[in-house]
């Protein structure tokens, strides 16, 4: 009688889960694998509130949302050795986040631009060009955006830098105008990153600048936004100093601009606008003025509502000071005594 053979089970795991191994190294990388098997099984990707019955389901134990939130943000010392993860908490606090969370693994997030990717993506800055006979164009007449340009949004402080270095008067009407609108052409790292976003597809009639804009603020931060949705997704951090320079052979070699400019000198002097004070309600406007407190590089609004608000940001903005809404604050240039030029507005002369 032949015996029936017995059937012997494997003791490996049948998925390389990374908690089954008896050596794991709990690195950034430990965690993304958690959730990627999370999300293979559930088709979605873990939150901070998934139950551990939820974790069970897809076979991890002894896990659930709120556990990994807590050794995400109280790493354990290989994971904070980690080189990926400190970039991680870098930037989840450059953006104002807490801490390193679930939804911070999510690959979404994750994907960013590197810094090759964000040289290559400034080398193709360009102003809009007057559109030609025939040639679909905006109200302004400039040509409207190809299929594979995107609006670039300036922070103030990068355009006023990138100006002045071209030679260009950044406080002039005309010079602000025609430098405001910058464009870039789309490149492929940016496109999968737009297209792994998710919120907006173009139709056939739209372009992806319907739908898009990238904005360089003055901090460093590259980021998409939306159009016609209030938001936007972090694209990466790029050189500031590149940017200006870039910025400014675009500007110099911009024939509009430059006429602006040549405009500019042959006018008399007394048109210069400067930032002095009006000659009327001098006595107010010194108050008000001197109710500013000088901080470092800021000059920052007091309590108090100013009357003379409109004319106070007129005369620092003219100075070269950026009025940030969110911190009640005018911003000037890295090295600029703010200090010193309230006191020379308090005191009536010409900055």
């Amino acid at each position: 009688m032949k015996r029936k053979t017995e059937r012997t089970w494997s003791s490996q795991p049948q998925l390389g889960l990374p908690f089954v191994q008896q050596t794991v190294t709990r690195d950034l990388s430990y965690y993304i694998g958690l959730c990627k098997v999370f999300a293979a099984y559930h088709k979605r990707w873990p939150t901070g509130s998934s139950t551990r019955a939820e974790f069970r389901a897809a076979r991890i134990p002894h896990y659930d949302g709120r556990t990994i939130n807590r050794e995400l943000r109280f790493a354990s010392p290989e994971l904070a050795a980690d080189p990926e993860y400190q970039a991680l908490r870098d930037r989840c606090l450059v953006e104002g986040a807490d801490d390193v969370d679930v939804n911070a693994l999510d690959p979404r997030y994750r994907l960013i631009l590197d810094g090759h990717d964000i040289v290559t993506l400034f080398e193709t800055i360009a102003l809009p060009r007057p559109a030609a006979p025939g040639e679909v164009r905006y109200a302004t007449g400039i040509s409207a955006h190809g299929p594979e340009e995107l609006t670039l949004r300036l922070g103030e402080r990068v355009r006023s830098q990138a100006l002045r270095r071209a030679g260009l008067d950044p406080r002039d009407p005309g010079v602000l105008a025609g430098s405001f609108s910058v464009r870039v052409r789309v490149s492929d790292a940016l496109k999968a990153i737009i297209e792994r976003i998710g919120i907006h597809h173009p139709a056939a009639h739209e372009r992806l600048a319907d739908l898009y804009l990238l904005e360089a603020g003055d901090e460093g931060h590259l980021d998409i936004k939306y159009q016609l949705l209030a938001g936007s997704r972090y694209a990466g951090m790029y050189d500031v100093d590149h940017l200006v320079r870039k910025l400014a052979s675009v500007y110099a070699c911009a024939p509009d601009l430059e006429r602006i400019s040549s405009d500019m000198t042959r006018l008399p002097a007394d048109l210069h606008v400067s930032a002095t004070l009006p000659r009327q309600g001098d006595a107010v406007l010194r108050e008000e003025l001197a109710a500013l407190v000088p901080a470092s590089e800021c000059l920052k609004l007091p309590i108090q509502r100013l009357s003379r608000f409109d004319d106070i940001r007129r005369l620092l903005e003219g100075a070269g000071g950026v009025y940030r809404t969110a911190t009640q604050r005018f911003e000037f240039e890295k090295g600029t005594d703010a200090a010193l030029i309230l006191a020379r507005l308090i005191s009536g002369g010409v900055v």
